[in-house]
């Protein structure tokens, strides 16, 4: 375990990288209007480029919850270990390699690769978000003082790594589903508690 200064610049360390990695995102946006003047009007650029803004915002929002998930996990944490700080590194490689991920979408479309490449991206991490609430759940030592075990319960995010792992199976094996496997996510809740209800039936 180590020091609450060194917790705070792993937590600020970890937003930074997010906060950098979100902003990248918009640069293949701004090349589209470089070079002069523009040979299209306004509309043409939306109509023309309209694969560039949308994998634009699907990775906003991609980010944007992996980020949220990654930040309530936080609240919970009151300390740090080895493991918890390689487990956080990983998941920043996989932050910062969502917007190469991106590009491939809005390059690639719907190629089984470029589906496995994107989608494959965001399971690795929201796998590493299950494992660190799994070490915050196995690890009392790691927890903020008062965050009881059922309060670091992984069920949620167990749950979610289940389902992207299911959507980049259909994505890549169906390819008329592709990227819209992600609407899979909407069922997170009802497999949460299933999960949970499950995990906590008494033995016997």
């Amino acid at each position: 375990m180590h020091s609450d200064r060194g917790l705070d610049r792993l937590l600020t360390f970890v937003d930074a990288v997010v906060a950098i990695a979100i902003t990248l995102l918009v640069l293949p946006l701004v090349e589209v209007l470089a070079g002069g003047r523009p040979e299209r009007d306004l509309v043409g650029v939306f109509a023309h480029d309209a694969a560039e803004f949308g994998a634009f915002l699907l990775s906003f929002a991609v980010i944007a919850r992996l980020w949220w998930e990654h930040h309530r996990l936080g609240e919970q944490v009151g300390a740090y270990d080895g493991a918890f700080v390689l487990v956080n590194l990983v998941w920043m490689l996989t932050i910062v390699f969502l917007p190469f991920a991106t590009q491939v979408v809005a390059t690639y479309g719907r190629a089984r690769l470029a589906v496995a490449t994107y989608v494959g991206t965001i399971v690795v991490s929201q796998a590493c978000l299950s494992v660190l609430t799994l070490l915050l759940w196995r690890r009392p030592g790691l927890r903020r003082v008062g965050i009881e075990a059922r309060q670091a319960a992984p069920w949620a995010a167990l749950a979610t790594t289940a389902l992207l792992v299911l959507a980049l199976v259909l994505g890549v094996a169906i390819p008329a589903v592709n990227y819209w496997a992600l609407l899979l996510l909407f069922l997170s809740g009802p497999v949460e508690r299933l999960i949970r209800q499950r995990a906590e039936r008494p033995v016997g």
